[in-house]
């Protein structure tokens, strides 16, 4: 029996509201010092309970400053940065010359209607050379990594002139109206209520998630099995992606993830990229690659999609291009960025010079100082540890990810995969309190998730390794796991 609107909406509706007063608890029994609750019972008190702020952490700590890698809270508490402010900090903190770029450009202009400036050209140039593929290519600017998936949605339907965007499940591209249709996360639709994202034009793909198979294979035995379900799907004139009779493709552009990140940091196998790739080339249509966070050297190169020996057509970018001040741009084909004219898409704060200015700086340093290649060697230094660690504690299923894009499943059995959420929520709280900042996430909230700053020394990821070790060993024992 179906339950009834009064008795099933308004419930719901109360699961998913933002209670103060529970928050307000959270904050006296969790506050990380009395500074912070100070800051903490302000932002309640003014500040929606719609913020990201309390759902990563039993009670977030209110940064104050930062080092390299280190945090330093209101109350002088240090953490251990795994997190990177979800990717954004990649160089750290207190980088001087960046700091000294953006006040430099902010003394000359901040901003003028979108119209070109100096760094925005040279920065222009700069991420267009850094995008793989043998053609010219161009940019196109934006604020957020939400904004850029945006315009890559109505230009690849704009120059091919199809409709269809294929994606997969448990990407994550933009919480925007448009975005939000690409993003499939049960409880953001949730607050859609009662009009869901409204594009209709998009097809969801299962994501190779390995460890656990959707469908029920076992990687590399499978002969990659998801990747020719996908080809499959071409050849019947029933899924609407194709007419094969009429030679007539129906779809505009895969905009995938190469490795998912919201998901948990799950990584793809190599060859299933190059598989869709083909399938693109072979239906005439657009490859898309959302590095958003998973780009800019974070996996030991520069794009993740490279990994796969994949040129994309287009390419999404933000986060972490300047540092931390908000930018994003779209660089991809030169034909495909000239389809459209002048004024096809604006946004005020376009190109914002200061943080063009601050990410010439960055690449300057990424350059010099050998950052992407240093990603490389100390993932690789800690995935080892990682791997370590689940020789040691059955908390830990599986271990996965590439240079500083990493990621350990807990489960509450290795046999069954029974994921362990409890466990993880728990480890994710107790390791700020061991002074270490990471996230929890993945598909069934049981995955832990590293995105430190690339700077992050060999000693910081030790010492990470050793707060972590202790706090497996306490979440192992308060659910019983292992014994």
């Amino acid at each position: 029996m179906t339950t009834a609107f009064e008795d099933r909406i308004l419930n719901e509706r109360a699961r998913l509201r933002g209670d103060e007063a529970a928050l307000r608890k959270r904050v006296a029994e969790f506050a990380h010092g009395p500074k912070a609750k100070e800051i903490l019972d302000l932002t309640l008190k003014y500040e929606s309970t719609g913020h990201l702020d309390f759902s990563l952490f039993n009670c977030p700590p209110v940064i104050d400053h930062g080092v390299g890698a280190r945090l330093y809270d209101v109350d002088e508490n240090e953490y251990i940065d795994l997190h990177g402010g979800f990717t954004v900090n990649a160089l750290g903190y207190g980088v001087t010359e960046i700091n000294e770029a953006v006040k430099s450009q902010m003394d000359k202009l901040c901003q003028y209607a979108e119209l070109p400036v100096e760094p925005r050209a040279r920065l222009a140039k700069e991420l267009c050379q850094r995008h793989p593929g043998d053609f010219d290519k161009k940019i196109f600017w934006a604020v957020t990594g939400g904004e850029a998936i945006e315009i890559i949605m109505k230009l690849a339907r704009w120059y091919t002139g199809k409709p269809i965007l294929i994606t997969h499940w448990g990407d994550y591209h933009g919480r925007t109206a448009g975005a939000m249709a690409l993003t499939s996360k049960a409880f953001m639709v949730a607050y859609s209520y009662p009009i869901p994202p409204a594009d209709t034009a998009v097809v969801r793909i299962p994501f190779p998630y390995c460890y656990r198979c959707p469908f029920g294979k076992a990687y590399p035995s499978c002969e990659m099995f998801c990747a020719r379900e996908v080809g499959r799907l071409f050849e019947s004139k029933e899924t609407w992606l194709n007419n094969p009779k009429a030679q007539v493709t129906n779809v505009a552009a895969f905009i995938i993830e190469p490795f998912q990140s919201s998901a948990g940091y799950i990584t793809a196998p190599l060859e299933y990229m190059r598989m869709l790739k083909d399938l693109s080339e072979k239906y005439d249509f657009l490859f898309v690659s959302d590095e958003v966070q998973a780009g800019m050297g974070r996996t030991g190169k520069m794009w993740s999609i490279e990994h796969s020996g994949v040129a994309p057509d287009l390419i999404a970018m933000a986060k972490s291009i300047s540092n931390g001040l908000p930018i994003s741009a779209v660089t991809g084909r030169k034909e495909i960025m000239d389809s459209w004219g002048p004024g096809a898409h604006s946004s005020t704060f376009t190109g914002y010079p200061p943080a063009c200015a601050g990410g010439l700086k960055l690449f300057e340093i990424y350059e010099r100082e050998n950052i992407i290649q240093g990603a490389a060697e100390k993932g690789a230094y800690f995935l080892e540890g990682l791997k370590d660690l689940q020789a040691r504690h059955p908390l830990i299923g599986d271990v996965n990810g590439m240079g500083l894009y990493l990621a350990i499943e807990l489960v509450k059995d290795r046999q069954t995969k029974e994921p362990a959420a409890e466990a993880s929520h728990f480890a994710a709280n107790e390791l700020v309190n061991e002074g270490v900042i990471c996230i929890y996430s993945g598909y069934y909230f049981n995955r832990l998730c590293f995105a430190p700053p690339l700077v992050i020394t060999k000693g910081d990821i030790a010492e990470a390794l050793k707060r972590l070790d202790v706090v497996l060993g306490k979440a192992e024992a308060k659910f019983g796991i292992g014994k």
